[in-house]
């Protein structure tokens, strides 16, 4: 008996060392640590990086500072009330929320099309243990992912409140848990469509047609939430509102009616190390490992089904005529169109660079109509034209034509722009990048037809976020036409930026298709420089209102600016692109 528990005890050791070992090497290949450590520091090269990774970040330090300074006068607003500690439930929030929506194609790549599954299935791993190792290395990238969005929060209210001991050590340990919950349900929803999806000859499609569906779930069920728990009564809105203030936490427990767990985590960072605290960071902890747990179990029933067969394909046998196969070699077609084709394919019949690109320019005008669910209970969404965070967007930009126009102008380049298609047009090629190099097209007309296909997409982006800013915004047409003039002479110049870091380094032998678009440093870079380039717009702006000239002038001058700047950046990208190709590897 006590030889065998030592037996058991020691296997379970070897395991748990075994799996670690695992996770090691999961986290190196996600990282390329061994990769970049050999290219700085034993070959030498791409020492350049590091200073454009620094000056990327320095170029959001301004961002940053505003984000502080926003939180810290919301804080002082809302003190008064009780109401502060929803500032740290809608940080939360917004992360959870980002990990539940992109992590939907982010578990099905790292899952399921995965190169490394090669290696992996016949070693003696079992498939809870496959996938539990997968499972951490999302999660890793996924304090990353919501780090720019929680961190700022939490460590202002922190430091601005004069937080103990208590908060900064459950700020530490909820932010520990924090993906673990929105992954674990998306992991065993995924488990179990893939089971599925996997007898079927259509596998591409089900997927794809399977993550929107649950992409709609999630966005439904916040839906669904934000009307239960703002259930209006007879009372007027001036009545509601009132009550709704003057009720401590009441604004805390709105947002967080969104997402249970969002609730927990603030009370838990809030309250420290009081009986509040401890209790909800204790059932924090408690529903992420019952749910990590669940996803184990079935992943030990269900993962190798899933996987087992994925990678096979069927085709329908066709005899083709002459004349069918001289049309089908000899098109015709115009380079630009045939190279525009060929990006247009690789895009859409590839589910995870489809969901990571085209889709982001719509899933973000969709979340930001979520907002218009949430009300103060005093009627809902549909009394009152929008929810309450819309009647304070409209208040805060009807004040001044410029700032409505500025601020719709913003938002519609963010949904069309940041989303990661310019830049990683040239890595999604991966190894079949060879073909570009070979074909009998000049570089810089490939590069147009890239271009063409990643500012259609902005564009999709900026009609969508213009149609949601039309509806819930109540902006006028005038002051649309003028926003979608800006965001897309703007999208031109972002594309550019995105499409010329990409082609400076593209990442082309990655493992899996989420690696080209979803790990992919240059996306990050390209970001990042985004932001810069908003930056520095934003205190144009503020010179030319300095300068107290009239909106019209104001914006003509704004838009002159971009388009010169934009032509120029294309005309150089093109040129880049002549030089560039030969020397790519």
């Amino acid at each position: 008996m006590s030889g065998g528990a030592r037996g058991g005890e020691g296997g379970g050791v070897s395991r748990a060392r075994t799996l670690g070992t695992v996770i090691r090497v999961g986290v190196r290949s996600n990282f390329g640590l061994a990769i970049i450590k050999h290219r700085l520091f034993k070959e030498k090269k791409d020492r350049w990086l590091a200073w454009l990774i620094a000056v990327s970040f320095l170029g959001v330090v301004p961002l940053f500072y505003g984000v502080v300074l926003t939180v810290q006068n919301v804080y002082d607003i809302l003190k008064p009330m009780g109401q502060e500690r929803a500032l740290l439930s809608l940080g939360f929030l917004a992360g959870q929320f980002l990990i539940l929506m992109f992590g939907i194609y982010y578990v099905i790549s790292a899952f399921y099309f995965s190169r490394d599954l090669e290696l992996l299935i016949p070693l003696p791993l079992r498939p809870a243990e496959v996938m539990t190792s997968k499972f951490a290395v999302i999660v890793i990238n996924e304090y990353l992912t919501v780090a720019a969005v929680v961190l700022p929060i939490v460590v202002t209210l922190g430091i601005i409140s004069r937080a103990g001991v208590g908060y900064w050590v459950n700020a530490a340990l909820v932010y520990a848990a924090l993906p673990v919950i929105p992954l674990a349900v998306v992991s065993l929803v995924v488990v179990a469509m893939m089971r599925f999806i996997n007898v079927s000859r259509k596998k591409d499609a089900l997927i794809l047609i399977g993550s929107i569906l649950l992409i709609a779930l999630a966005l439904g069920v916040q839906v669904v939430l934000g009307r239960t728990a703002g259930g209006g009564g007879p009372e007027t809105n001036a009545v509601a509102v009132a009550k709704f203030f003057t009720s401590p936490d009441s604004l805390l427990n709105r947002i967080g009616a969104f997402f249970p767990p969002g609730i927990w985590a603030t009370k838990a960072v809030a309250g420290g190390f009081t009986g509040q605290g401890l209790v909800n960071l204790a059932l924090l902890w408690a529903v992420s490992l019952g749910l990590f747990v669940g996803m184990v179990g079935l992943a030990e029933m269900l993962f190798y089904r899933g996987v087992v067969g994925l990678g096979e394909t069927t085709g329908k046998k066709r005899r083709l005529t002459r004349d069918q196969m001289s049309r089908r070699v000899t098109s015709g077609r115009r380079a630009v169109a045939a190279v525009f084709g060929r990006e247009w394919k690789i895009m859409n019949r590839t589910p995870i660079f489809l969901l990571n690109g085209t889709l982001v320019a719509v899933i973000f005008p969709a979340i930001f109509v979520l907002m218009a669910t949430i009300d103060t209970g005093g009627g809902g969404a549909g009394k009152s034209g929008g929810g309450d965070p819309m009647v304070l967007l409209r208040a805060m930009i009807s004040a001044n034509p410029l700032i409505i126009i500025l601020a719709t102008a913003l938002f519609m380049t963010i949904c069309g722009s940041i989303n990661g298609t310019a830049s990683s047009t040239f890595s999604r090629e991966g190894t079949q990048f060879w073909i570009s190099r070979v074909i009998p097209v000049a570089p810089r007309e490939q590069a147009a037809a890239k271009f063409v296909h990643s500012y259609l997409v902005a564009a999709l982006g900026v009609v969508t976020a213009g149609a949601v800013a039309a509806i819930f915004l109540h902006v006028k047409a005038a002051h649309m036409a003028a926003a979608a003039g800006l965001s897309l002479v703007a999208g031109v110049l972002l594309t550019v930026v995105g499409m010329a870091i990409d082609l400076a380094r593209p990442l082309l032998d990655w493992t899996n298709p989420q690696k080209a678009i979803k790990q992919n440093l240059n996306v990050l870079l390209a970001m990042l420089a985004d932001i810069g380039i908003l930056t520095i717009v934003f205190f144009a702006v503020k010179a030319l209102v300095k300068a107290k000239l009239g909106t019209g002038a104001a914006l003509g001058v704004l838009f002159a600016a971009l388009a010169v700047v934009a032509a120029a950046s294309y005309t150089a990208l093109l040129k880049f692109a002549d030089r560039r190709y030969p020397a790519i590897e």
